[in-house]
Order: C-alpha cells, then structure tokens, then sequence
C-alpha cells in the first residue's frame, strides 16, 4: 500500500529501545496478534494479496481508532521483535482529512524508531481503522499463515486446523492436541479446557464432524467432549450443532421421521440407520441428545 502514495514522514518519531530475541516463531506472532484483538476490541479480516497471492497478508481491524504513540507504546516492543522475521507496516486513515497515515520501524546508527508518515507530512493524532501488512519469508509461509489466521479463535487463543498442521505447531512451539480428534488443536495459552476447544470450533467444521460420523462412522475426540458438555447442561451454541446437522444429514440426503416414541432415520440408499443411546460410542450418544434433549 506504500506504492499508492508519496509519503513523508512527520513529526511524530517513537525511540524504541527493545532487544531482538535469538529466536522468533509464529507462536510470538499469534500472541502479537491476539494482544491486537483485546487492544481493538475486534477479530481481523484476513486477505492475501500480491502475484500468485504472494507472499504477502494484510490483517484490517475495522470500526476503531487509535493514536500511533499510544500504538507504540504498546506494542512497539512485539512489532520490534516480530519485524526481526516478518517485515511488518501498519496503514490507517486521518481524520478529517481522510489521508493515510503508514507507521513503520527505521533503524539508524543503531538504534530504532517508530515512524509515522502521511501524504502531507503532518503529524496525526487520530487513526481511523487498523491494516497491518505483514510480509512472509515465502508464498508457502504466506498460505499456512493465512489459514491458520481465518482458523484462530482470538479471543480463546486457540487455532483449529488439519492435522496436515500439526507438524508447523510443533516447529513454531504452539501448544497442539490432536489425538483422536478430526482437527488438530493449537493453543497460545495455557490451561485449556476441552470446552475451549468446542467453542473454537466454525459450523463448517462442526457440520465436517457430523459427515463424519454419519458418512463413516466415525466416533471422533469432539463427540466425547460435545457429549460431556450437554450431559453437564453447559453445550454452548447448541443451536448451531443441531444446525450443523441438519446440514450434514441434508448434504448425504438423509431423511428422518421423528414421532414422541422415536424416529427413524434412512440414508440417500434408503437404508435404515440405527443408534442406541447404549452405545460406547459418543457420537450417537451426542445425536440422540440432540435430537431429544428432554426424552433422553
């Protein structure tokens, strides 16, 4: 975005005085993130722009604003720290004027300030919206990163992904769980409850664990932790698992008839499906109680 403008930098230089760790992952980076999410009171919008989608992300934080002192002061050390693998710049809008303002890191003989720069070189208390551009060692960086973002539940700190990630969790030393579930877990923070878990979770990947089960059978680690929680009265959204398998069964063309005694349940063959609320399995367990919430 620093293509589009003549910028001059303006009065307004922060001296920042941080050490570079040896080290930096993307767990660092995560955390950055999330500290933004409490900071803007909101979720980003994730894009990925350049050729070929390139290399580069911007994350937009809307409907807030901020001053770039009270940006640095906050967060100068993190940007510092991060800009040691990622190069990061933040762009927003000055009002009235309705120019954009770009802030961004200069090291000089040594030392690093936090610069601001608008098209007229005036210093600007206000900044409207939040676009932080970050730019990846590589396109393939650039992809896990993008997907993991739309994956993070910010305000739980926890990403929810393929297990294809679970190797990137473990190289950057984020928290994972993965045994027996569909999705592979990935927290920032420590103490994590099963239910955590549950509330990260999109209906798109819920209505992928109902498909699951009714397609293949499968009795996931979700099932058992979704089971719990409903048995416990505390299942949050228990809209949107029901929602999410009504979905599923519409996709496969299941079709169910449900009476006060029971209901029957038949597949896009036509062949009946049975489950017992006996079963050792907790994903006919979970659906019976989603079906019948008070007769079972």
């Amino acid at each position: 975005m620093m293509e589009m403008h003549s910028f001059k930098k303006t009065p307004q230089v922060v001296s920042l005085l941080p050490e570079k760790q040896a080290e930096v992952t993307a767990k660092e980076l995560f955390c950055f993130l999330s500290e933004l999410c409490e900071w803007s009171q909101s979720c980003p919008l994730v894009y990925r722009g350049g050729l070929d989608r390139g290399k580069v992300i911007y994350l937009l934080f809307r409907d807030f604003a901020f001053s770039g002192d009270d940006f640095w002061q906050t967060f100068g050390q993190y940007f510092y720290v991060m800009n040691s693998r990622w190069k990061l710049d933040v762009f927003g809008t000055a009002y009235p004027s309705q120019e954009t303002v770009w802030l961004t890191l200069e090291e000089k003989d040594g030392q690093c300030y936090g610069i601001q720069n608008t098209v007229s070189g005036k210093e600007v208390d206000t900044i409207h919206s939040f676009c932080l551009k970050i730019e990846c060692g590589s396109c393939e960086e650039a992809h896990i990163l993008q997907n993991l973002f739309r994956s993070d539940d910010w305000r739980k700190g926890i990403i929810v992904a393929d297990w294809k990630y679970h190797q990137f969790f473990e190289k950057e030393n984020i928290e994972n769980h993965w045994e027996n579930s569909c999705f592979c877990y990935g927290s920032l923070f420590e103490e994590v409850e099963p239910s955590d878990y549950l509330h990260a979770l999109t209906l798109e990947q819920k209505v992928t664990l109902w498909t699951g089960f009714l397609e293949n059978g499968f009795d996931y680690k979700e099932f058992e932790w979704l089971y719990l929680r409903i048995s416990e009265r505390a299942v949050e959204n228990r809209v949107e698992w029901e929602l999410a398998l009504h979905i599923a069964m519409q996709n496969l063309m299941y079709t169910i008839r449900v009476s006060e005694r029971g209901f029957e349940l038949y597949d896009a063959q036509s062949e009946r499906k049975y489950f017992n609320f006996n079963s050792r399995q907790y994903a006919q367990m979970a659906f019976l109680k989603i079906l019948f919430p008070v007769n079972i």
